[in-house]
């Protein structure tokens, strides 16, 4: 048998007893930041405990599947470890998904329970919300009587621990099967590659941390903000947040750290404690690692690179893009990831839209050229919640083990680096065979003053596939009439005509604002632009 992932927690209760385990913020009317509740990690586990005692009583066991619609946030975080230690199969949404579609996955993932705060329960009640499942509210008294510690349920590494649906910035959401060894892996990874250790405190600005910390005896510092709306985000309260309580390390995606920097760059403020900080969700910009290495001077920035379905496969420094891979990224070489972490295999495979059902030496690519990405490791999942058509279409079995396809398009360079061109969905071939890469193509036309984010679109003219531009301006450089956009257009043209990947690209639309995945407000849905303007 092994060990409950919760088994951390109760000896970290232990050992470090008075120190923070969580502390939440919550924002004044002037924009400060200020506590709002905090628990060490000695009151954290025996809040876990008495939330174990409730949701026995309500009739929840081991294996009973249990659907979470609570915020990010304390509450989240005891439910969560409640559940793991009791044995029970956690299932989470994003906070940021919609309202139908929080009934589709809700009814998708057939719950046996399901565990949301008072309004919520309304809603279900009043069948607003037409989602099956004994329904169990977390009121702000659940928990908080005494009760005898719990016992811990032992674990099988195949047991399932919990299912955590992806971003669905591609597709619809899918809900990915994590066992206890894929989950053991992940930490351990991450522990090893980023050099985790205990007694740090962490703004999570990325709501998956908040389960990650605690296992690790790191403080989770939760700031007030609305995790549905990530890009929506008060620098102020954040920067307050991270200087006022000298955190050190933080997770989020690079446009949430792009308005921070802004916000300290015309503020005149540096924050020193910060010594590591994570960006994911999208590639980070040469500019944005400037900007953040300017405020943060002390902080070594990563791009861990991975998905919901495996994390991490590989990571790369602020200081190495900044060095001689930046002029090949901003000249269209791609993105580079770095190398695969300890564990991890990458291989690039020709592409395929449908599913592959034996991978031999012959679909793989020698290095240099452009095709699927692939990684194999025991952090790497394998299977969609009630899913098998979806599964069969992400993995391929090679050599006798169960590689991921993770939907993106990259070459693997001499030195054994990973690069990464752009999702396999959202890359545009033509009638005549031309093929162009998001991350090939945008970062071209990114380094002209007035653009703020490019994005690669297909669109169809007079029955033709053709490439085209997304242009999302800076502020104030929007092109309200026809002669500024007219001016525009005309200025992008003659970019790309310096380069011969772009020369044939005519067409160029302009954006206030560019639709976004829920988790990060960072992914572009290329495709939805696409349909948008080939209209």
């Amino acid at each position: 048998m092994g060990t409950n992932l919760s088994q951390a927690i109760k000896q970290y209760g232990t050992a470090m007893s008075s120190m923070d385990a969580i502390i939440e913020m919550r924002k004044t009317r002037q924009g400060h930041a200020v506590i709002r509740r905090r628990l060490s990690f000695g009151e954290f586990d025996g809040r876990i405990d008495q939330y174990v005692t409730k949701f026995s009583k309500k009739g929840i066991r081991k294996g009973s599947r249990v659907l979470m619609l609570l915020r990010p946030g304390t509450k989240m975080m005891c439910t969560f470890f409640a559940l793991v230690r009791m044995g029970a199969i956690p299932i989470l949404l994003d906070s940021g998904v919609g309202f139908r579609e929080i009934v589709r996955l809700g009814n998708f993932s057939k719950p046996d329970f399901i565990v949301c705060g008072p309004r919520t329960k309304w809603l279900i009640f009043t069948r607003i919300l037409k989602i099956k499942g004994q329904v169990i509210a977390v009121h702000r008294s659940f928990g908080k009587r005494q009760s005898a510690a719990t016992s811990m349920a032992e674990m099988d590494p195949e047991d399932v621990v919990a299912i955590l649906f992806t971003s669905g910035s591609t597709g619809p959401a899918k809900g990915v099967v994590y066992k206890h060894r894929h989950f053991a892996s992940q930490l351990s990874k991450l522990r090893l590659t980023y050099r985790l250790m205990p007694n740090v405190k962490d703004v999570t600005l990325l709501p998956v941390f908040m389960l990650f910390n605690p296992i690790f005896g790191r403080t989770t510092i939760i700031p007030d903000m609305d995790f549905s709306r990530p890009a929506a985000l008060h620098p102020q309260s954040i920067v307050e947040t991270i200087v006022n309580h000298c955190a050190t390390s933080s997770f989020g995606s690079p446009i949430l750290w792009e308005k921070i920097a802004d916000y300290c760059s015309e503020n005149d403020i540096t924050i020193r404690s910060l010594e590591q900080i994570f960006l994911a969700g999208v590639s980070a910009t040469a500019n944005i690692l400037e900007k953040m290495l300017d405020i943060a001077p002390n902080a070594k920035i990563f791009t861990p690179y991975g998905a919901t379905e495996c994390l991490p496969i590989c990571s790369i420094s602020a200081e190495e893009i900044l060095g001689s891979l930046r002029p090949l990224q901003e000249n269209g070489a791609g993105t580079c990831l770095g190398y695969p972490v300890e564990g991890v295999a990458v291989r690039i495979i020709v592409p395929e839209d449908g599913p592959i059902s034996h991978l031999e030496e012959r679909n793989l690519l020698p290095l240099g050229h452009i095709g699927e990405i692939i990684v194999e490791g025991n952090n790497v999942t394998e299977a969609y919640d009630q899913l098998p058509e979806k599964t069969a279409l992400a993995k391929v079995n090679y050599n006798g083990k169960i590689w991921h396809r993770m939907g993106d398009l990259g070459f693997l360079d001499e030195k054994g680096r990973v690069w990464f061109c752009g999702r396999k969905m959202e890359r545009v071939v033509t009638e005549s065979g031309e093929e162009y890469y998001p991350e090939c193509i945008e970062p071209l036309f990114q380094k002209y003053s007035v653009v703020k984010r490019a994005a690669l679109i297909k669109i169809v003219k007079n029955g033709k596939i053709l490439p085209a531009i997304a242009i999302l301006p800076k502020k104030d450089c929007y092109p309200f009439f026809f002669w500024q956009k007219w001016k525009l257009r005309r200025e992008l043209r003659n970019i790309a005509q310096h380069f011969p990947k772009t020369a044939p690209i005519r067409d160029f639309f302009f954006c206030r604002s560019f639709p976004v995945d829920p988790r990060h407000n960072a992914k572009i849905h290329r495709l939805a632009l696409g349909k948008y303007f080939s209209h």
